[in-house]
């Protein structure tokens, strides 16, 4: 819909509306206003369950993130992500 002259056109049909002043503004009372909570937030990531201490933080638990090869002939790359201030490490191919 598009306003023209006070009237309200439906660009795909051409359906014409009246419309006053008033009708194009809404408002809405806000009756309560929100409280702030007190409290210990989580931030520790449900996903890390692998025994493991971040060199950053020192937490002792990181998920196992696996990358796929972009081309085939390529490895896998494997990282390990601090469950609490995400911190990922990659798990280096030993040659030898």
């Amino acid at each position: 819909m598009k306003p023209i002259d006070g009237n309200l056109v439906c660009v795909s049909c051409g359906n014409i509306e009246k419309i006053s002043a008033g009708d194009l503004t809404a408002s809405e009372e806000i009756k309560k206003k929100s409280e702030k909570k007190s409290g210990v937030v989580n931030h520790e990531n449900i996903y890390a369950t692998y025994d493991f201490i971040c060199k950053k933080c020192g937490y002792d638990k990181a998920e196992i993130i696996e990358r796929q090869p972009y081309i085939t002939d390529e490895d896998s790359l494997t990282f390990l992500k601090c469950g609490k201030c995400g911190f990922t490490e990659q798990l280096a191919r030993k040659i030898g």
